[in-house]
């Protein structure tokens, strides 16, 4: 039986690393990806039964006439 050679194993460690590093920034970009869509989902329906987005917080904002003069 023939005995790899150091460099050999070098290459190896490098491309499994790679592989290692590119299959975890995948699943990450994956897991983030689902993650900000539910979050986005309940971001909008805690805006849509927010009272005062519906609303203007100020009652006398249609008025024409300034009280102070």
């Amino acid at each position: 039986m023939e005995q790899k050679s150091p460099l050999f194993w070098v290459f190896a460690v490098v491309i499994a690393l790679l592989l290692g590093i590119g299959v975890g920034w995948w699943y990450g970009n994956k897991l983030g990806y689902t993650k900000g869509k539910v979050d986005g989902r309940a971001q909008a329906q805690a805006e849509a039964a927010n009272p005062f987005k519906q609303n203007p917080a100020n009652p006398l904002e249609s008025l024409k006439l300034n009280p102070f003069k």
